[in-house]
């Protein structure tokens, strides 16, 4: 079996009995699918097609396409931590929102119109893999890693964070918003640079959630 680049060539060999490198050819032939074709395109034969692999071994590490989708998500938010995590506190609040502001925007981009077809199809279905059971609490993880980041970098700038616990997901949508917008290049209709938009949204963020 081979391990999939995400534009779809093959390169090393992944040796037999390594259950992990098999399980990241699996998500990289998944996330060229959900690239290429969305949510409707995101089959577990043609997942197993692109990893070079069986439908019955994909179905070995997971349930269906669910959890599929919601193991691409968790590996994505686990990256925003990291930033979050190691960010440099003393680039002031606007300045590590910039720093992970392009993740989240890869994040959005990758999962963003494909989010509300799993979640109905989880939802209505009833299905509770182990994949899709962890998304949710993955969204927390990121969530409690965002406001750590923000207190932390607020108290080395010598600035105060408003206390209120609805902090953390205003942040998280509003850095949803920004890119939301820089996908769908709204601002440059008005001729407004993404550099331009990415300085003034993170600087308005910091503004509104730090006490005057």
């Amino acid at each position: 079996m081979f391990n999939v680049r995400l534009d779809g060539v093959s390169t090393e060999r992944t040796a037999w009995g390594d259950a992990e490198g098999r399980r990241r050819d699996i998500l990289s032939s998944a996330e060229l699918l959900l690239e290429q074709q969305g949510y409707a395109g995101l089959t577990m034969r043609a997942i197993a097609v692109g990893a070079g692999v069986s439908p019955g071994t994909v179905y070995q590490y997971f349930s269906g396409k669910e959890d599929v989708f919601a193991a691409l998500m968790q590996r994505r938010l686990a990256e925003i931590r990291h930033t979050l995590a190691t960010v440099d506190r003393s680039l002031g609040v606007a300045g590590v929102l910039k720093e992970v502001e392009p993740q989240v925007t890869e994040f959005w981009r990758r999962f963003g119109r494909s989010a509300a077809q799993w979640e109905a199809k989880v939802l209505s279905g009833g299905r509770r893999g182990k994949e899709a059971a962890g998304s949710a609490s993955d969204y927390r993880k990121t969530l409690k890693a965002l406001a750590k980041a923000l207190r932390e970098t607020a108290e080395a700038s010598g600035q105060t964070l408003l206390d209120d616990p609805a902090l953390p997901h205003w942040v998280w949508d509003s850095l949803i918003g920004l890119a939301d917008d820089l996908l769908l290049q709204g601002a440059r209709i008005n001729r407004v640079k993404p550099a331009q938009l990415v300085e003034f949204a993170t600087g308005a963020i910091e503004r509104g959630i730090t006490a005057r």
